[in-house]
């Protein structure tokens, strides 16, 4: 057996390095550690001997001032074959992963009018979250975006039908035809880069299934609205995310949408698009 004095002020700070799980005083019981070795393998610790000495009893006298350790072994250089290469550890790649889409969030019965009471209607909820922003907003869905500057409204670039040309049987399927092509409009033109984070806009949709299709119709044409979407919701960006999300109101349920994932009307595979959209202002 062969012992090597090493200094403890140096054991003390190989200890500290592992993790700062040892908290020693300055003084222990005067304790011999020895650790078997032989010429053959002197690299081997006894771990059970280095736990005895980070959990001594540290009360008295007197100061111990060395311990022994091993005497570590020497680096043994090995001989590479002709031809071969060293073989090195592979490197680790980290992949890129890329930012998640937004999806779809709905808060059941979370709808909530400019008093902050339970409404089922999309327009009430509408004029009640800008309200709660700041802003004044009322009227119907295909009427409150006529209040604001305009930012792209698909219904000025496709052609409205003249329902008293045909029959009563095709109207609600004419009307839905041409939401769908003024939805596909702004999906095609809307420079979202334009858009300004901090802002709100608001969006006039189309509802595939709304049983008010032809009543908005015709009273938006009387109007004058521009706008003939049954259907409507707040537009804003989401800093937390980095999108900009769609807050609508489905029958008492909140909708919270990517803008981007409702775009578009014949290729949109959800039942509601945007048609138009408008800066809301003060």
């Amino acid at each position: 057996m062969k012992k090597t004095m090493m200094h403890i002020s140096a054991l003390v700070a190989m200890l500290f390095v592992g993790g700062g799980m040892l908290n020693m005083a300055s003084t222990a019981y005067a304790q011999e550690i020895t650790i078997d070795h032989t010429q053959q393998d002197t690299t081997i610790v006894k771990l059970d001997d280095l736990y005895k000495l980070a959990y001594l009893n540290i009360t008295a006298e007197p100061r111990v001032d060395y311990i022994y350790v091993a005497k570590p072994k020497p680096v043994e250089k090995v001989a590479e074959t002709p031809g071969v290469a060293a073989e090195e550890p592979a490197e680790e790649v980290v992949a890129a992963v890329p930012n998640k889409p937004y999806e779809r969030v709905i808060v059941k019965w979370a709808g909530r009018n400019r008093y902050g009471k339970y409404t089922d209607q999309c327009a009430a909820h509408a004029n009640g979250r800008l309200t709660r922003a700041g802003y004044y907003s009322n009227g119907h869905a295909y009427q409150i975006p006529a209040h604001f500057p305009s930012v792209i409204n698909g219904y000025k670039s496709v052609k409205i039908p003249d329902l008293s040309k045909v029959s009563s049987d095709k109207r609600y399927a004419t009307v839905l035809n041409m939401h769908r092509q003024a939805a596909d409009y702004v999906k095609e033109n809307l420079d979202i880069s334009k858009l300004v984070p901090g802002k709100y806009y608001v969006v006039n949709m189309y509802y595939s299934t709304s049983p008010y299709m032809l009543q908005f119709f015709y009273s938006a044409r009387k109007q004058g609205t521009g706008n003939y979407g049954t259907h409507i919701g707040v537009l804003y960006y989401n800093t937390e995310h980095e999108a900009w999300i769609v807050e609508h109101n489905i029958h008492g349920h909140v909708y919270y949408d990517a803008l981007v994932s409702i775009l578009g009307g014949f290729s949109n595979p959800n039942k509601y698009g945007v048609t138009s959209i408008s800066r809301v202002s003060k």
